[in-house]
């Protein structure tokens, strides 16, 4: 996944929160076909998911997708990954952590896509990493332990209980969401670290 983050240092307010970029790499063809999009082949060799109606003026040139587009890799040797990811194409993601005193911490987490062409958040696999002075561990969610609002998926607060000293949130390389286009967008791993007291 791309190697860009997002970062925020421990805040005086002992509360602080980091965003970064969702990134289109890929589409799921089932998906987009259950919402009325389709997975076409652009005439220059690019992929896209484009409304039912519009995937053969697409795939012929009379429809051109302004946003949504994976450009096929004209370079770099035979690789798994055909199509060029775009960086932050979709929408932002974030990650809080909140210092509440006796050594507990709350933990909030979620994605806004910010695209129209993208549709709206279906099927979310998401984990953030907690690095304090006692380890790491990690918390996993899915989209039916978070909650659905318009555009947004909305972690929720968890309450966690961690070690004196700098603690660390991290969404992880491996969190990403499929929306009702069929776009499966990665997060650009947003991280925070504030002072566990």
């Amino acid at each position: 996944m791309p190697p860009s983050t997002a970062n925020a240092a421990p805040s005086a307010a002992g509360s602080t929160k980091a965003e970064g970029g969702l990134s289109l790499v890929g589409f799921d063809a089932e998906v987009a076909r259950a919402h009325g999009y389709e997975v076409v082949t652009l005439p220059n060799g690019s992929q896209a998911s484009v409304p039912t109606d519009q995937a053969a003026a697409a795939s012929s040139g009379k429809y051109v997708p302004t946003s949504g587009v994976l450009k096929k890799k004209t370079s770099g040797g035979a690789t798994t990954f055909d199509y060029a990811e775009v960086d932050g194409e979709c929408g932002r993601s974030y990650v809080s952590l909140w210092a509440q005193g006796n050594r507990r911490a709350e933990l909030d987490t979620g994605l806004h896509v910010d695209n129209v062409d993208a549709g709206t958040p279906w099927d979310v696999h998401w984990s953030v990493t907690i690095s304090d002075n006692g380890g790491t561990s990690r918390q996993d969610y899915n989209e039916g332990q978070g909650k659905f609002a318009g555009k947004s998926w909305l972690g929720g607060i968890r309450s966690l209980g961690l070690s004196s000293g700098l603690a660390t949130a991290k969404v992880t390389v491996a969190s990403f969401a499929i929306t009702t286009s069929g776009w499966i967008c990665y997060s650009n791993q947003p991280k925070t670290t504030d002072l566990i007291y």
